[in-house]
């Protein structure tokens, strides 16, 4: 299944979406590499036209890039792999998740394109364990990683409110609680361009309780709209959503809210 409204070829395309199904991480819930394909099913609940913005994805070239099968052990290479096909300058690339350690190999493609970047996170959790699991790589050391990567300056985080003590001690820039009213007050210090990545659990679980590892005391979608229309006006390099999991409660009203995170993700980077 395609997205409804992606009306280009590769070619012509402003905007691709590429599916990252990958969830072999995922410690309480697993079933987040489905999103993808549920995302696409829920965005023909979603009009193509945003009241937020005034803005219509019928004006947008956006090609469906469908999915990357995960069939092989070195999944950080395959995805890395696949992303760098897509990377480019002229285009903006939104990749849809599986769970969050999806964004580590686009970062590390996006350090060999461009020297310097920001990266913007939305979510309950740090991720900045150093191991988890015994594991390096995984959804709760993911934004470690990255910071290893881009430098601790360059990673700034919102809504923010689960962790370890050392992770909230590690993190530089991170924002408890809240998305708008700090990301305001910061935003014109985060050097462009910039990466979003969103981990839809910094939403309330009463407001989109299909999520993986679901955390009380989140942002509402009405905040959520508000921060990421901060962005209208700066250079987005691309950006993915991941965590939402199908399967950890009714998929569609959750799936919808995605699908609409997607349409509005889409418009607040293309002109």
């Amino acid at each position: 299944m395609k997205l409804y409204y992606a009306n280009s070829t590769l070619d012509n395309a402003q905007v691709i979406i590429l599916g990252l199904g990958y969830d072999r991480t995922s410690s309480f819930i697993p079933g987040s590499r489905f999103g993808p394909e549920f995302i696409r099913l829920c965005s023909n609940n979603i009009e193509e036209y945003s009241p937020y913005q005034d803005k219509s994805l019928c004006n947008v070239n956006i090609c469906d890039c469908g999915e990357v099968e995960f069939d092989t052990k070195d999944w950080v290479l395959k995805a890395r792999t696949a992303v760098k096909e897509y990377i480019d300058e002229q285009k903006y690339l939104i990749a849809l998740g599986g769970e969050h350690t999806i964004t580590l190999p686009i970062t590390q493609v996006l350090k060999e394109k461009y020297e310097n970047f920001s990266l913007v996170h939305f979510d309950a959790h740090c991720d900045l364990r150093d191991e988890y699991l015994e594991q390096k790589i995984c959804h709760a050391t993911v934004m470690r990683r990255v910071s290893d990567i881009i430098g601790l300056d360059n990673l700034y985080q919102f809504g923010i409110r689960s962790g370890t003590q050392e992770e909230f001690s590690f993190g530089k820039n991170l924002y408890k609680f809240d998305l708008f009213k700090p990301l305001s007050s910061v935003i014109n210090n985060i050097k462009e361009p910039i990466y979003l990545s969103i981990d839809v659990d910094v939403l309330d679980p009463g407001v989109l309780p299909a999520v993986s590892t679901p955390e009380p005391g989140g942002v509402s979608y009405q905040e959520f709209i508000k921060a990421l229309l901060l962005f209208k006006d700066k250079k987005i390099l691309g950006a993915d959503i991941v965590e939402y999991n199908p399967f950890a409660a009714s998929p569609y009203a959750s799936g919808s809210t995605v699908a609409e995170i997607l349409r509005e993700l889409i418009l607040v980077g293309t002109p």
